[in-house]
């Protein structure tokens, strides 16, 4: 049933054919594909997976502690529990341990059971080509986790539209047409305000008891550079500091 020679072991066609291999990778084995495997009677396994044995059997016992329920394994074994079963006839089942559950447990030890059945078995990952709808439908979700952080909408959708751009670059034209709409949009609009009427409304914001004179705003633009004056006199020799 399991061709070795040396440290090749190689599972034979009756054995293969109790496994069935999962898309992802992973596989599950029939009851009698495990006895088998761990070279014990199917009867002899079966009893650990029904009837009152659930607490009294040492087998059932660690599969349980590992999360699995023995009771559903006639629908088919997990490879992890496979592992748990071959660990048990090779080092804790006592005078039932089997040499061939040692060989195998042996030879799965370095790999893990899930590369080594998927050598046994043959598998072969199917890759597939993504579609653009596919695509667009990942980079969408991608950047629709930044909506829900304190960022403007139209700059998560101008990033999008990049993204978009290198991923398609045929969509680069339109993706930068796209962009200038929204730079338009986030342009914000320049409302004209006198030094008297900014002494108004940050007296307001800072709770002060009048108004900031313009004089005083005026100087304070000039300072931190919004605005640049010069000292001119007048006729009657008096300067004054004008806005330039």
């Amino acid at each position: 049933m399991v061709q070795h020679n040396m440290n090749d072991i190689r599972l034979s066609s009756d054995i293969r054919a109790e496994f069935t291999i999962n898309n992802d990778g992973s596989s599950t084995t029939t009851i009698r594909g495990a006895a088998r495997l761990a070279g014990v009677a199917h009867s002899v396994l079966s009893r650990h997976f029904s009837g009152g044995n659930f607490s009294s059997s040492k087998l059932s016992q660690k599969l349980i502690a590992e999360g699995f329920k023995p009771g559903n394994f006639r629908q088919g074994i997990p490879e992890v529990a496979l592992s748990i079963i071959l660990e048990y006839y090779s080092f804790d089942a006592g005078a039932r341990c089997t040499e061939q559950a040692r060989l195998v447990y042996k030879a799965f030890a370095s790999v893990g059971i899930r590369g080594w059945l998927q050598q046994q078995l043959d598998y072969q990952p199917t890759t597939t080509n993504p579609t653009p709808e596919s695509t667009l439908a990942e980079i969408d979700q991608i950047f629709s986790g930044l909506y829900k952080l304190n960022i403007k909408p139209e700059l998560i959708e101008s990033a999008k539209l990049t993204a978009i751009a290198k991923t398609f670059p045929h969509l680069e034209t339109a993706a930068e047409e796209s962009k200038q709409l929204l730079s338009a949009q986030m342009q914000v609009e320049e409302i004209p305000l006198s030094p008297t009427k900014l002494g108004k409304i940050i007296a307001e914001q800072l709770e002060l008891d009048k108004p900031i004179s313009a004089r005083r705003i005026n100087q304070i633009l000039v300072e931190i550079g919004f605005q640049d004056s010069e000292r001119v006199s007048n006729s009657k020799g008096k300067t004054k500091i004008q806005k330039c």
